[in-house]
């Protein structure tokens, strides 16, 4: 409950009190097929970001785009609980929609299989460090230890950048393969709470399980980066925080 209730402090700070609000969607444009630009580019990232868009953006609204809208739109509701349209266009509603914190998260494949859940007491707990100090601990390309919360399972990856969150990839296959293994030896979209090594300090963290975006190391089997969130880390899109995260991190914290 503690854990609970701290997590949607954080959230109402974050938005304050005035009720659901969002970040800022920006243009007020319908976006309909092949539409193209920047605000293309910036809702094909929240669709990834929520589970329905597996692919890289292109700042095209093709046909995979509008199939991924689709499914978007038939899981979410209006302010009064209404389902919205599900037109495969990006007007007004779905983009406010799409832009807050009340995005409904593309359900998990039952057939994808999950990590290992904690059985018994961890072996550690981690510290809860602030986003903006950890970030300025980490350095480009070092490597840094994560271990999993549940499983007391270990490997390595590189920070390779990030703002508002870290962006970590593995430094060779034997890594990757630790790491696809804690997620159940299969990239997913889950989340697992887990620990870094910085400096010495074990620090609360969470981690998603497929890498996506942009690829800085070769010859690792690893197609992109993974999200590491610490305490107080954002989306990429809008800048918005993440409640799945959020409670991994509060886990891996002993909380």
């Amino acid at each position: 409950m503690k854990r609970l209730l701290a997590i949607l402090l954080i959230v109402a700070l974050f938005f304050g009190f005035a009720g659901i609000s969002q970040a800022d969607p920006g243009s007020d444009e319908l976006i309909v097929l092949q539409s193209t630009g920047e605000m293309v580019v910036r809702i094909q990232l929240r669709l990834r970001e929520l589970g329905y868009f597996n692919f890289k953006p292109t700042g095209n609204f093709a046909n995979m785009t509008q199939k991924s809208t689709i499914k978007f739109q038939r899981l979410q509701q209006d302010s009064s609980g209404a389902a919205i349209m599900a037109d495969g266009t990006v007007g007004e509603q779905t983009k406010s929609i799409l832009f807050s914190m009340v995005a409904k998260r593309a359900p998990i494949d039952a057939s994808i299989p999950f990590g290992k859940p904690l059985q018994g007491t961890p072996e550690k707990t981690g510290k809860l460090v602030p986003w903006n100090e950890v970030k300025s601990m980490l350095q480009i390309n070092s490597d840094y230890t994560i271990t999993d919360f549940n499983t007391g399972k270990s490997w390595n990856m590189a920070f390779t950048g990030g703002e508002n969150h870290a962006e970590m990839e593995c430094k060779n296959a034997l890594d990757a393969a630790e790491y696809k293994k804690a997620f159940g030896n299969e990239y997913n979209y889950s989340k697992r709470p887990v620990l870094v090594e910085i400096n010495g300090t074990h620090i609360a963290a969470s981690l998603q399980g497929f890498p996506h975006g942009e690829d800085t190391v070769s010859g690792n089997d690893m197609d992109g980066h993974a999200c590491l969130f610490f305490e107080g880390s954002l989306s990429h899109v809008s800048s918005l925080p993440d409640v799945e995260h959020m409670n991994h991190i509060y886990t891996a914290a002993g909380r």
